[in-house]
Formats: structure tokens, sequence, C-alpha cells
């Protein structure tokens, strides 16, 4: 099986609220929020192309490393350690949508991580909460070949 660990502070932005800047989440709630905003589009495909940003290096530092691209009929598995209870699981769980574009952009020597994510390469997603980690929050993926 293989894996990757992404740290949840990848899903952190700076973001103005009130007039003050603040480390914001951006889980199912924030998003659903910054399309209701003027302009929410695109402010929201900004953020999205920021979260990528922080993800692909560490899909391409794995690949680099020896980790194999993905194909087709995988399933996978997301383990959340979060750094509180404040939010809930099904809130961060939308996230799989940066990570699944961020795994499609990666490449490394002219080989893409994730050529789709599209039905016949993801045929399933289980997400489990592992517990609280305040030092090392993160999701740690894996993901194998389905032989149905």
């Amino acid at each position: 099986m293989a894996k990757i660990v992404i740290p949840l502070s990848a899903f952190i932005l700076p973001m103005k609220k009130k007039g003050k800047m603040w480390l914001v989440k951006m889980t199912l709630n924030n998003w659903i929020m910054i399309h209701g905003m003027r302009a929410g589009r695109m402010i929201a495909n900004k953020r999205k192309h920021q979260i990528q940003a922080k993800i692909m290096p560490l899909v391409d530092q794995a690949m680099v490393d020896g980790l194999a691209p993905i194909g087709a009929k995988t399933k996978f598995k997301f383990d959340w350690y979060f750094p509180d209870r404040r939010t809930d699981l099904d809130n961060w769980t939308f996230t799989h949508k940066f990570i699944f574009d961020a795994f499609q952009a990666s490449s490394v020597r002219g080989q893409v991580f994730m050529p789709n994510d599209n039905l016949n390469f993801v045929v399933a997603t289980y997400d489990d909460f592992r517990g609280i980690d305040k030092d090392n929050p993160r999701v740690e993926i894996d993901w194998s070949q389905s032989h149905d």
C-alpha cells in the first residue's frame, strides 16, 4: 500500500476578516463563506491554487523518493489527526478536492502522479478520525488498486 502525509497546515491560509488578517482553515464551511462573497469564485480559485502549491512539492518529493504514480481503480484511505476537536470530520474531508487536484498537477520527469480523479481512477474514499495531535496535525493518505 502506498502512502503520503500532508500536514494540515497546507490547508491554512491567511485571510482578511473584519479588517484583520487571520489564519483560516480552508474547510467546507469557510469555502461556502468565500463563495458567498463578491468575486467569491475568483477568490476561491486563488485559495485552491495556494493550497495545491503547498501540497505539490510534497508529492513531487515523494515521487523522487520512489513513490509510484497512482493507477486506475484506486481506493483511498484518509487518516486524520486534528490539532483540536473544533472542526468536524466532514468539514475536513471536503479537502479531498484540493488533494486530488494537487495529485493531478504533480509530475516528475514528465510522469504525472495521478492522471485523473474521475471514477476510472478514484473508486472509493474512506475517512477515519484517528485522534488529536497538537504537535503534528496531518492527514495520512494510503491507497491501493482495487481488484474488483
